[in-house]
């Protein structure tokens, strides 16, 4: 498994276990956005000289993606947290975390589900699609942070997750590690069919705020569209 060398990491405060497909989707979808859609240009850059910007494409991390694809079971919240504080060091970190939440969220409703959805959305009605988007968000969000409090914010279309964040609280400040729940909620409502809108996080933590606020805003007028979203993994279901 990956070092855990953050002292963040280190102190005790990362409790529980998080499931090998979150670290191992965060990789992949590092390592697809590192791969140069012309594979020429790689014959071209050192790796061992642009490492940062071709990270994903390094032996380690290629390494540790075989051993979380072999590897059937939960990782330690500090182990994640320690990858996630590795992946806020990029400039494009916001990215990275926000298609890793999009990439968890299709892996976890699955091919079937989604067959289902795109077939049959149009006989469930747009609130309880609402609803069931926001299930959704709050069973991957307990997945992601399984010792903080996760909830759906009474009055407002949001999600509140409280005391910690553990997986992202390294990735907080300036690296964009929050985004990956924008990206759980906005694949969660695209692939419902509960609207279209835009995803904000008016309040974190890492920040200091007293707990994380994600609120889906819904464009006026806006109605679902019927078209099925991309498909934004090429892992199998």
């Amino acid at each position: 498994m990956m070092p855990v060398d953050s002292p963040r990491a280190q102190d005790g405060t990362f409790e529980g276990e998080i499931p090998v497909r979150i670290p191992l989707a965060l990789l992949l979808t590092l390592k697809d956005l590192d791969t140069p859609e012309d594979p020429r240009e790689l014959e071209e850059v050192d790796l061992s000289l642009n490492l940062r910007r071709r990270l994903g494409l390094s032996s380690v991390v290629l390494k540790q993606i075989r051993r979380y694809e072999d590897y059937d079971g939960d990782v330690g919240a500090a182990e994640v947290a320690s990858l996630f504080e590795l992946i806020a060091k990029r400039i494009d970190a916001p990215e990275i975390f926000a298609s890793t939440g999009c990439r968890v969220t299709h892996e976890a409703i699955g091919r079937n589900a989604r067959v289902t959805l795109r077939l049959g959305w149009r006989l469930i009605p747009l609130g309880l699609r609402r609803i069931l988007a926001w299930r959704r968000v709050k069973k991957i969000g307990r997945r992601l942070s399984p010792s903080s409090e996760v909830r759906i914010a009474k009055g407002i279309n949001g999600l509140v997750i409280e005391r910690g964040l553990p997986a992202l609280s390294t990735a907080g400040k300036g690296g964009g590690g929050c985004e990956i729940v924008s990206g759980i909620i906005d694949e969660s409502f695209r692939t419902y069919r509960a609207g279209e809108g835009d995803v904000s996080h008016p309040q974190c933590e890492a920040s200091g705020d007293d707990h994380c606020l994600w609120v889906f805003e819904a464009n006026p007028g806006a109605t679902p569209s019927a078209t099925p979203s991309a498909d934004p993994s090429t892992t199998p279901d």
